[in-house]
């Protein structure tokens, strides 16, 4: 994987904003940025809710195209949409959504160095956008230099209304990416880490952790050059703010622990699919400010197994 490849992976994974297409865009010089496409549904089986059995599924479309780039320059206009259904409703709501646009300003400074500025507005709630106070906003800015033929750092302010932890505050950060070899990449910063490690000519292994909050691990084998399987677990949240609620500040918050199967396959040049299936455990809706593993009165639903299916476009 080359450093330009490399970044777009790490932005995938970015904590502090909600929109890595964004990032990708603007951690990918404007030269070689392209349209990105991605589609990821995740259907459970039916499990256990206060009131009786229901089955929930998540789906998210992603769209993010550069409508003007040049040797240094480029814009970049996204989409991006979640929809979260509980079926039969629970508890008076029945579909959570998170609507996102998005516009990014990518400048490079020379070969190795680059800034950029991206802009979100949306609204994750039961009725998106019927009120002020459903609707979602955040911008990032970063500057990305390298520290040597093998590292490089990335400096950035993120502003998001819709965090886990941290809510409607700037918050300063960086990243340090160190790619020694193609077989091991990682990406150092506060308070997360990323690491790819290709520790044999078949194996790799892949962690990002936002601790104590996100922890995401695969460990995947190589068969041939057209599919990969692989093995992992997902402990991660999505929010949301309710439309009618009493507290400004209080959003609603599904947390989920995974541990999954999968494969990896491209279709073509440009396409790539993976299929998984899983067990979720340990989930649970509740109602705060910010994100705590203590909560006050969860709401408690039954384990389930899950399929999901994940289709990613490039050109």
């Amino acid at each position: 994987m080359n450093k330009v490849g490399f970044f777009f992976v790490f932005s995938l994974w970015l904590p502090l904003t909600t929109n890595a297409f964004e990032l990708a865009a603007g951690l990918t010089p404007p030269k070689q940025q392209k349209i990105l496409i991605n589609y990821s549904g995740l259907f459970h089986d039916k499990s256990d809710f206060p009131q009786e059995r229901a089955s929930t599924s998540y789906q998210t479309a992603d769209f993010s195209i550069p409508v003007y780039k040049s040797e240094v320059d480029s814009v970049t206009v996204s989409l991006s949409g979640t929809q979260f259904s509980v079926r039969p409703a629970q508890n008076n709501f029945s579909e959570l959504y998170d609507l996102k646009l998005g516009l990014g300003y990518t400048k490079a400074l020379d070969e190795q160095r680059l800034w950029s500025v991206s802009a979100r507005y949306g609204s994750a709630s039961d009725k998106p956008f019927e009120a002020a106070n459903v609707t979602t906003l955040g911008m990032t800015a970063f500057y990305s230099f390298p520290s040597d033929e093998t590292s490089r750092w990335l400096l950035l302010v993120d502003y998001s209304n819709n965090r886990p932890i941290l809510n409607n505050i700037p918050l300063p950060g960086f990243a340090y990416f160190y790619y020694p070899s193609k077989e091991f990449r990682a990406v150092f910063g506060a308070p997360f880490a990323s690491i790819n490690w290709n520790f044999s000519e078949k194996w790799v292994l892949d962690l990002f952790a936002l601790v104590p909050w996100i922890l995401k691990s695969s460990l995947s084998y190589k068969l041939n050059e057209y599919a990969r399987v692989y093995s992992g677990i997902d402990f991660s949240q999505v929010t949301y703010y309710l439309y009618g609620r009493q507290n400004e500040k209080d959003r609603l918050f599904y947390d989920e622990k995974k541990i999954f199967l999968g494969l990896k396959t491209p279709l073509s040049r440009n396409i790539f699919a993976e299929i998984e299936a899983g067990h979720a455990f340990d989930r649970s809706f509740f109602i705060s400010e910010n994100y705590t593993t203590n909560p006050e009165a969860p709401v408690d639903i039954g384990n389930a197994y899950y399929g999901k299916l994940s289709v990613k476009m490039f050109f």
